[in-house]
């Protein structure tokens, strides 16, 4: 498109090809998509996405601002005007760089080989992978930039037919051995406030929880994971033991359970008045009404949820 046209509105791009006029992977464009919502491309009748004109503008733009070391989720749904503004204030040599940073280049480098190790079923490869990104990557990248997108590509090709549940189950418990690992190895300051992470009774997926013992442990919390599928009284109890200023509970799965908003209900009852109680996962929306009830504070991002926390310690 020359200097003089207009951008054609209609969505006609294949993903393949937007990758490679942005120099964005297909997983990053699809991660990005799903968690930032930067654009929404068309379907063709088979499902496919196309992008238009404006779509590749964007995400062109997007690429060159985050190889500048913009963050994504702080420039992800600025408006088409506001990213010019930014790209027009970068320094020659970033604008004209072949190529992102080797933050950036790596996180969606080592996201494409854990792709393929999943895929061939690896288990060895994906372990390898993950011990390179917990060198290569900061904690909060290798959440962020490696092991959420992992799950949730995981998951799209899983409906899409790309994978089996195989492939999900061999993904899911190395992913949660190396998070528990992780984990494990850190020690919380002196004087660090309590936070209990659980996964209510009748919730069996750990993944969520684990995520938020990771993130908690680097914002200086002393975090004390208690697993899944715990009832009301036993997180209480442990909160009570260990004199907890939070209790977060994940709610991936099931949705719109009676027996679970019952245990969101009865967890609040038994906390002291003054342990705030905090909630997230996929399925929190589905319990609204429990978790108004009960007081909780619902964190949909990882900013949330740091943002939560933050207001609870001041």
């Amino acid at each position: 498109m020359n200097a003089t046209s207009q951008p054609d509105p209609q969505p006609r791009h294949s993903i393949a090809v937007v990758s490679r006029r942005t120099g964005l992977s297909q997983l990053v464009l699809r991660a990005w998509e799903r968690r930032y919502g930067v654009v929404e491309p068309g379907r063709t009748d088979s499902g496919r996405r196309r992008y238009s004109d404006l779509d590749v503008e964007r995400l062109t733009m997007l690429g060159r601002l985050t190889a500048a070391d913009h963050r994504i989720g702080d420039i992800a749904n600025l408006s088409l005007a506001d990213l010019r503004q930014l790209v027009a204030e970068l320094p020659a040599p970033a604008l004209t760089a072949p190529a992102p940073p080797p933050l950036a280049a790596d996180a969606a480098a080592l996201l494409a080989q854990a792709m393929r190790a999943v895929a061939a079923l690896d288990a060895s490869a994906l372990e390898s992978v993950l011990a390179r990104a917990s060198i290569v990557l900061g904690r909060a990248a290798l959440r962020q930039e490696l092991i959420q997108p992992l799950l949730e590509g995981i998951g799209e090709q899983w409906r899409d037919g790309a994978l089996r549940i195989a492939h999900e189950h061999m993904a899911s418990s190395i992913v949660q051995a190396f998070l528990a690992a992780g984990n494990a190895m850190r020690i919380a300051g002196p004087g660090a406030p309590v936070l209990i992470v659980a996964a209510p009774a009748r919730n069996r997926h750990e993944l969520g929880a684990l995520l938020a013992a990771s993130l908690g442990l680097d914002l200086g919390w002393d975090v004390l994971f208690l697993g899944v599928d715990l009832p009301a009284e036993e997180i209480a109890a442990a909160a009570h033991q260990r004199r907890a200023r939070a209790v977060f509970l994940s709610l991936i799965y099931p949705p719109a359970d009676p027996a679970v908003a019952t245990q969101i209900e009865q967890v609040r009852r038994l906390l002291e008045p003054d342990v705030r109680l905090l909630a997230g996962g996929a399925a929190a929306t589905s319990y609204a009404s429990a978790l108004a009830s009960a007081g909780a504070t619902v964190t949909a991002t990882p900013a949330e949820f740091g943002a939560a926390l933050a207001a609870i310690q001041s």
